[in-house]
């Protein structure tokens, strides 16, 4: 048999090997035909190996690009959390220390609450309860009724600091009652608003913080309302004392 004529049908295909194209029909009538078609084939596969393997070698230079990238992205993550943590761990230890700070403040306030306690006690003896503390109550009232909370245990303070100090008389009833002839320490006993009087509770309270140990007074042993005292006074409290504090409307000195 004598072949005169050969039916061509190229198949186009992909690197998979899936059929993408198909080259419309022909007809050769001879084996030189036949062999153009074959190294057209040829030709055109190689072409498109060439081309699947430049594809190939951009998807890998791809990965490898989006790979960089997420280890980039990664490193960067971590930086940022052990930055977190770092402020996390800076702000906690501020967070201590002021609290540390705190309780050290309120340690030695206490501390310093007993040592006053201690020296109210053996001055005075027992208070809380007593009539001492009935007396103490009237004058802090009559002298400081319409201060303020610290303004009162200044006063109520003043009253204990001579207590404790030798220089004045040893209870609180004498010191508050102390008198030279007609004319007395405190001015509210020598009008009698000593007398009359109602003891708030915002007064009972400041005088229990007192007796509790709360002193803000630096050790006063006087005070004065400038405005309403005697000019001899003011003037002994000028020359002769030394001023603490200015509380409210009164003039703390020692």
């Amino acid at each position: 048999m004598i072949l005169t004529g050969v039916v061509a049908i190229i198949l186009v295909t992909n690197p998979k090997g899936t059929v993408v194209a198909k080259a419309p029909e022909a007809v050769y009538e001879s084996p030189a035909d036949v062999e153009i078609m074959t190294l057209s084939v040829k030709a055109h596969k190689a072409e498109v190996t060439s081309a699947s393997a430049d594809l190939v070698d951009t998807v890998e230079e791809g990965y490898r690009h989006w790979k960089s990238l997420q280890r980039e992205r990664a490193v960067q993550e971590r930086l940022r959390n052990l930055a977190e943590t770092q402020k996390e761990m800076e702000a906690e230890k501020r967070e201590q220390e002021r609290l540390r700070k705190i309780a050290e403040k309120r340690r030695k306030i206490e501390e310093k609450k007993q040592k006053r306690r201690k020296a109210i006690k053996n001055a005075c003896g027992k208070v809380i309860g007593t009539q001492a503390q009935t007396i103490l109550e009237r004058i802090v009232e009559a002298e400081a009724g319409g201060e303020d909370e610290k303004g009162r245990i200044l006063v109520a303070n003043v009253v204990l600091n001579r207590v404790i100090s030798k220089e004045f008389p040893d209870t609180i009833r004498e010191v508050v009652f102390a008198h030279s002839g007609r004319r007395y320490q405190f001015s509210p006993v020598s009008n009698g608003s000593y007398y009359t009087v109602h003891v708030s509770k915002g007064t009972k309270k400041a005088v229990k913080a007192a007796l509790e140990g709360e002193d803000p007074s630096g050790g006063a042993l006087y005070f004065m309302e400038r405005a309403l005292a005697d000019s001899g006074n003011v003037t002994w409290f000028d020359r002769c004392l030394t001023e603490v504090q200015r509380h409210g409307c009164h003039e703390f000195y020692k």
